[in-house]
């Protein structure tokens, strides 16, 4: 995903600035409107990586915790097997994979509202003159 923060900055401070013809409006509208539908494309392809993410969590968690359970004859207390899990290494890095992509996640989530009021922005000003 390209990052046009900036482009979008300059747009709608020369918008400001300098005003905009209904004509442009609409064009603008349509490149807000465009880029709307690719992150819409790319928050469904986050939303999948984050509960897959999920799911390898639970399931790295469960071999873990099974494994603690049945090592020695006495059975481990819960706090111990919090604890061992809460450290363990494939935990950790299962848990900062997940961190990253609900991140990922939310940063898109952000730029769709973004193009989204952008797209109602320029669209109002091209109905309304």
């Amino acid at each position: 995903m390209i990052d046009i923060k900036q482009e979008v900055v300059d747009l709608l401070q020369d918008t400001y600035q300098n005003g905009i013809t209904l004509d442009q409006a609409e064009k603008e509208a349509a490149f807000f409107l465009s880029h709307q539908l690719n992150v819409s494309d790319a928050l469904k392809a986050a939303d999948l990586d984050v509960r897959m993410r999920k799911n390898s969590l639970k399931a790295v968690k469960a071999a873990i915790y099974m494994e603690l359970c049945t090592k020695g004859e006495k059975k481990p207390t819960e706090s111990f097997l919090e604890h061992a899990l809460n450290t363990n290494p494939l935990v950790s890095q299962a848990q900062d994979e997940l961190d990253e992509a609900e991140v990922n996640f939310a940063d898109l989530t952000r730029q769709f509202g973004v193009y989204k009021e952008g797209h109602i922005y320029y669209r109002g000003i091209s109905k309304n003159g």
